[in-house]
């Protein structure tokens, strides 16, 4: 980007790294665990997506990176967490707000919640601008109108002056697309963008992200739809009970999965082999963070379970993936 140093702009280092972190949240019921010693890195030009079950502590993991978890109900903490080398975990005022919006670009999971219904489009997204930028407001609104083409929005003139509830899921989404890019961040985080649109939009939405993530950035993808990995992912992390269980690149998740979660969950997937059957799913639901079972916490669920299953599963590595079983 523009404003990095020779010295930030290293490639010996990962774009993103996280090591060790842990989120909780604090309820009448006593700490949530919610990210239990997860560790991931997102190299540049890379999108890592990070798949699993609702409950899992997908969304819990990639609000920390921001610091965009309610305080003081959330906690966090990680042996490391930075950005390009810069030290996240630790930030807190105008450093911590330079980098989130400017650095770090986030796309949440329901536009219509995360856009305010008392300003309109232009408003916020030149907010967005001014807040990172030395712009004037009609530098601001002229951006915001030039983002808005170019993430594709039909008549973006009449749209800069529109209010919210006046847009599609598909517009409004477009919008949350243009805020977060406007200053072509280092790292884009993705909340499940695309789970409230249509098929016909989330395809326009994904070929949008794919055109506009840049080569030395990195895109952050949260899911818990596989046919969007495969379509998207460099990368793939397997998010289960609030650890990652699996990681592989794309081509080698998908050839062959390690891990018996990552197995069925792949198997629930319809293609053509599976045309006229029942689709395989699944057996129960992700155990509460209240109460995660000892040992494999997948366990209970999983069709190989062994009895040295209760123990906790050691971690393999091999090549360029990883994975967390008894099974070898």
């Amino acid at each position: 980007m523009s404003d990095r140093s020779p010295a930030s702009s290293s490639q010996m280092e990962p774009l993103l790294e996280i090591d060790d972190l842990h989120v909780g949240f604090r309820t009448a019921e006593g700490l949530v665990r919610a990210v239990d010693g997860v560790s991931l890195r997102v190299e540049r030009g890379e999108t890592l997506c990070i798949v699993g079950e609702s409950g899992c502590g997908k969304s819990a993991l990639a609000m920390s990176i921001p610091h965009l978890l309610p305080h003081p109900a959330a906690t966090f903490d990680a042996k490391r967490m930075s950005l390009d080398g810069i030290d996240l975990l630790h930030l807190q005022g105008r450093p911590l707000r330079e980098v989130r919006g400017k650095r770090i670009g986030v796309i949440f999971q329901e536009p219509m919640t995360s856009l305010s219904p008392l300003h309109r489009i232009g408003d916020q997204i030149s907010e967005a601008i001014l807040l990172h930028s030395g712009a004037t407001r009609s530098q601001a609104r002229d951006k915001a109108l030039d983002w808005l083409g170019k993430v594709g929005m039909p008549d973006p003139r009449r749209v800069l002056d529109a209010w919210p509830h006046e847009l599609s899921g598909g517009m409004q989404q477009r919008v949350m697309v243009a805020m977060a890019l406007v200053h072509d961040p280092d790292l884009v985080i993705a909340d499940e963008p695309t789970t409230a649109l249509d098929v016909a939009t989330q395809s326009q939405i994904l070929a949008l992200l794919r055109r506009l993530v840049k080569r030395d950035s990195g895109l952050l993808l949260i899911t818990h739809d596989m046919g969007v990995v495969r379509e998207m992912a460099t990368r793939v992390a397997v998010m289960y009970a609030g650890q990652i269980v699996e990681t592989a690149p794309a081509s080698l998740f998908f050839a062959e999965q390690r891990h018996p979660y990552s197995r069925a969950l792949l198997a629930s997937l319809p293609s053509a082999a599976t045309r006229g059957k029942r689709l395989p799913v699944i057996p129960g639901s992700v155990p509460s963070p209240l109460d995660w079972p000892t040992g494999c916490r997948f366990r209970n669920r999983c069709a190989q379970a062994r009895p040295e299953c209760v123990e906790p599963p050691p971690l393999h590595a091999e090549a360029e993936r990883t994975w967390r079983c008894h099974q070898h």
